[in-house]
């Protein structure tokens, strides 16, 4: 036994022996590091190989049902549009009938002239009791000869009449002159009547309101009024007066009634088919067609509200 061995310690375990990779020792601690680093690289792997295809094929997935979901979103609120769109045409076919409504048709024009003349009949009303009443209050002289009087002087009482209504065909037609405003140009047709009434004041005024009053839409133009019954010539009012002695008495209570006759254009607006309209742009020449701004200011109208 040497030295040596009698003074090294009993107790020293020995040193393991490690595996030497690249010349470093396997040991415990990088034996670690190495095989965290191995389970980074292999989560790493799992990461790119599968984990990131399935996440893209996952966006993809989640992208298609989005534009699906917008595609039906689209799709309803098209569907939305569309009903709304066929609620509007609905509104506006009632609105157009409404509109379409307001004008005169055929069978209306037909009896235009029996219900004219049916409004100014309706105004003769009490007109025998009222000419009664005057006349009672009036000499017997008068009385006596109150026909050949009424031939000289006029009516006692004025019954109001339908006078003329003549059409006027060369007036009449698809309305292409901007007349109403180039809106409406060869969308309506209008008849044209000469018309001719008479009566007194209030029953001239109350004759008029009740023809704009009618079903038809009318328009009245060109209205002009004339005191008697317009004869050139003839005196427009007379007067009865008697003599007493040497006095010439006017007879307040007993005098004629002053007559009213009133002329206007009676215009007649229908709705105007496209064959007119075609059939009436071939027959008016260009230069004839007038802009809006040389339309025509709109007939006159003396019927107070």
């Amino acid at each position: 036994m040497t030295m040596t061995d009698d003074f090294a310690p009993s107790n020293v375990e020995p040193v393991p022996a490690y595996p030497v990779v690249f010349g470093i020792p396997l040991t415990p601690t990088i034996s670690g590091v190495l095989l965290a680093l191995l389970g980074l690289g292999g989560a790493a792997y799992i990461l790119l190989n599968l984990v990131q295809p399935e996440w893209q094929k996952y966006q993809e997935l989640q992208a298609q049902v989005a534009e699906k979901e917008a595609q039906v979103k689209q799709t309803e609120e098209i569907n939305k549009q569309i009903e709304a769109a066929q609620k509007d045409l609905e509104a506006a076919k009632q609105q157009r009938q409404s509109v379409l409504s307001l004008f005169a048709d055929e069978p209306a024009l037909d009896t235009l002239p029996l219900d004219i003349n049916r409004q100014i009949d309706a105004r003769n009303a009490g007109v025998d009791k009222l000419r009664q009443d005057k006349l009672a209050t009036c000499p017997a002289w008068v009385r006596n000869n109150i026909r050949d009087l009424e031939e000289v002087v006029g009516d006692l009482v004025v019954r109001s009449r339908l006078k003329r209504f003549t059409p006027d065909p060369k007036l009449s037609g698809v309305v292409t002159d901007g007349s109403y405003g180039s809106l409406v140009n060869n969308k309506l047709k209008r008849e044209v009547i000469n018309v001719t009434v008479e009566g007194n004041f209030n029953q001239t005024q109350s004759i008029l309101r009740s023809i704009e009053r009618l079903q038809p839409l009318l328009v009245l133009k060109d209205v002009e009024f004339v005191v008697g019954d317009g004869t050139p010539g003839k005196v427009a009012t007379s007067r009865l007066y008697e003599i007493q002695g040497n006095m010439l008495r006017f007879l307040t209570n007993c005098q004629p009634e002053p007559k009213i006759t009133t002329t206007f254009r009676l215009e007649a607006l229908l709705p105007a088919s496209q064959t007119e309209a075609a059939k009436a742009n071939l027959m008016v020449p260009a230069s004839a067609v007038r802009k809006p701004t040389d339309a025509p200011a709109p007939g006159r109208s003396l019927v107070k509200p």
